[in-house]
């Protein structure tokens, strides 16, 4: 039976050659967009761990109502720790936020920044909608002039995670639906080329596997030798961005360099490609078996 195969697929190596292509492309773009959507989700997870609360306290407002203030919000059982920053410490972050910028505020005679509560969540609260909901409890009490956290556009950053994960799916049932078309039809080709070969196997008295084997495993090897080429080409793809753009995305993620795939998610692709040889064979010996009847 591995002999048949080998044969097949020597004198049929153009046909298997554009298969396992078509099979490394679909599982590239997958391969590909998963490695886009880790990164991303990875940021995400990131800047919820860094995420707070800044409440902006009333000018004016005096030191027992601050701390009485403080001792509130930190008694929630979302709360972690409450930290006060002073007027001054805000302006002192501020220049070394502006750093060589900062002499634009050597003019100012008195300090604009209020004074402010920096609230930290648990872990177990640190979700858009926890934090929500702490910034609207924050809003209502007294002495709060105005409080931030930046939800809006951090809300934009996961409905767009939502829509990338939805739209990768869908296009990834498309793409993997085409492959076992393509890994089918050309098994079907093979069936037809040794129509005659395979009456005379079944004539003398060959069982179906014996018949069907050769065939399965082309579709394994197409199916496994186009998943190594999609992850090797994906890997290919990762050092170009790294090397060329791997700084920009340390400014944007907030840390050295992007990651590629983890083994688990290789393996997967991997076995994506084998379970595509598999349901490409099935395919193809139903609709052989429908065309013999």
């Amino acid at each position: 039976m591995l002999q048949a195969a080998r044969e097949n697929v020597r004198w049929h190596w153009t046909f298997h050659v554009v298969t396992s292509a078509a099979v490394a492309f679909s599982l590239l773009l997958i391969a590909v967009f998963l490695l886009i959507l880790n990164n991303l989700q990875a940021v995400a997870e990131r800047w919820g761990r860094d995420l707070q609360i800044t409440l902006y306290l009333e000018e004016g407002l005096s030191e027992p109502d601050r701390a009485d203030l403080e001792k509130t919000i930190g008694g929630w059982q979302e709360v972690e720790a409450v930290a006060y920053v002073s007027p001054s410490q805000a302006l002192e972050a501020l220049k070394a936020a502006l750093g060589e910028s900062a002499q634009v505020l050597e003019g100012i005679r008195e300090n604009p920044l209020p004074g402010s509560l920096e609230v930290r969540l648990k872990k177990a609260f640190r979700n858009l909608e926890a934090i929500d909901a702490v910034a609207g409890r924050c809003r209502a009490l007294k002495g709060a002039a105005e409080v931030d956290y930046g939800g809006a556009w951090i809300g934009r950053f996961f409905s767009l995670l939502y829509v990338l994960r939805w739209v990768g799916i869908t296009l990834g049932f498309l793409l993997l639906f085409g492959t076992v078309v393509v890994i089918s039809s050309t098994l079907t080709m093979g069936f037809y080329a040794r129509k005659d070969e395979i009456e005379i196997l079944r004539l003398v008295g060959a069982t179906e596997t014996f018949v069907r084997v050769p065939f399965l495993l082309e579709a394994l090897l197409q199916g496994v030798g186009g998943a190594g080429l999609a992850v090797a080409l994906c890997w290919a793809l990762y050092m170009a961005f790294r090397l060329r753009l791997g700084g920009s995305w340390a400014d944007f993620a907030g840390w050295s360099q992007p990651v590629f795939l983890d083994p688990a998610s290789i393996l997967a692709i991997l076995l994506l490609g084998i379970a595509l040889g598999v349901l490409g064979s099935v395919l193809t010996f139903a609709r052989f078996s429908r065309a013999s009847a």
